[in-house]
């Protein structure tokens, strides 16, 4: 929530890919474009801890605001042969949960936006959460060079990693921290 509040400005500090229930909200477009049903809002930062959060069709995600407003992490990288690694120590991450590591794209829009943080076909980049939420994940990029681009950690909430996708945007992918590329 607070980098999605510091890139658009919104206030209070908003997440557009989790939810709360709104009864009576209509269906509508949200923040990233992300499409969400009736009777659903973007979860709010000053919503309270035990609040439950649900996916963007309405669907329960197990979890509530304070459960997923834990997760923290650094990642540092290092060029090692060709290839720019990163390595990423993460916590109050969902217990046992599906995670990818991805690349965005900060100057592109649409397809090719995100792009998995290793093969191109997205095997290299998916990680397990352990059962106290912690990971350490290693993800290799061909090159060196600094591309000003950003790392995310997309939690899964359909427990499904999604190859090379980071799938359905606020359905079963919810963007849980990210980072600059420098």
């Amino acid at each position: 929530m607070v980098f999605y509040a510091a890139e658009s400005g919104a206030n209070p500090p908003i997440d557009p890919m989790t939810f709360i229930a709104a009864p009576g909200a209509p269906a509508a477009v949200g923040p990233l474009s992300v499409m969400h049903a009736a009777g659903v809002a973007p979860a709010k930062q000053t919503d309270p801890p035990t609040t439950p959060l649900l996916g963007a069709d309405g669907t329960s995600l197990g979890i509530t605001l304070g459960q997923w407003e834990k997760a923290q992490g650094t990642v540092a990288f290092n060029c090692v042969g060709s290839k720019r690694q990163a390595t990423s120590t993460l916590k109050g991450l969902i217990p046992s949960g599906t995670y990818s590591a991805f690349v965005v794209h900060t100057a592109l829009d649409g397809p090719g936006r995100f792009t998995p943080w290793g093969d191109p076909a997205g095997t290299t980049n998916n990680f397990t959460a352990s059962a106290t939420g912690t990971a350490r994940p290693t993800n290799n990029l061909d090159g060196c060079q600094s591309n000003a681009d950003d790392i995310a950690i997309i939690w899964h909430s359909d427990g499904v990693d999604h190859g090379s996708s980071p799938g359905k945007i606020g359905a079963n992918w919810h963007t849980s921290l990210i980072a600059r590329v420098d």
